[in-house]
């Protein structure tokens, strides 16, 4: 099985596919729910590597939000793009641009990740969870993202999953990809 709990991290780890699986949650009319999916973009309007690289592809929606940011382009912003809906249950698919990158990675700038403007932007995406599920009579709300901030952005995985059993530790379900 390609999924397993990591019960230590409060996360499930899965190497499956983001975008069927978060399509499928909305879908479901027994355990379906709403998904929130935060990933780390850059402040300078680049959304071409990476995941945001595949997002682009799957939904580009988010990307053309994304760059009318212009200058909320600013560390710690969080920007959310709902991209799906099913209108019998209620559920959608909601994207958080977290932007927690400064710049791109080059060898000058070998961690672009800025860890507080990420810790800023998942209690963003945390209230923003808290209140989407307030304000739509309680529907289960879901957090699914890659391994943000670890990849082109130089982030440290561990510490970055320490962040989110942190700063996500009410959320019940969080699903986090290895793509």
């Amino acid at each position: 099985m390609s999924t397993k709990t990591l019960a230590e991290n409060n996360y499930i780890l899965s190497k499956r596919n983001i975008f069927i699986d978060t399509r499928e949650r909305i879908n479901s009319k027994q355990n379906g729910c709403t998904v929130v999916i935060p990933h780390v973009c850059n402040n300078i309007g680049v959304f071409n590597g990476g995941f945001a690289a595949a997002v682009a592809k799957e939904y580009p929606v988010v990307q053309q939000n994304y760059s009318l940011l212009g200058s909320k382009m600013k560390l710690g912003h969080t920007q959310f793009v709902s991209v799906a809906k099913n209108n019998d249950y209620g559920y959608e698919i909601i994207f958080a641009n977290m932007i927690a990158q400064n710049k791109i990675r080059t060898s000058k700038n070998t961690r672009p990740l800025n860890y507080a403007a990420l810790a800023y932007c998942m209690s963003t995406v945390k209230i923003f969870a808290k209140e989407y599920r307030k304000n739509h009579e309680n529907l289960n709300v879901e957090i699914h993202c890659p391994k943000f901030g670890s990849g082109l952005a130089g982030g440290n995985w561990r510490f970055i999953s320490e962040l989110i059993k942190d700063a996500w530790v009410d959320i019940r379900n969080i699903c986090v990809y290895t793509l």
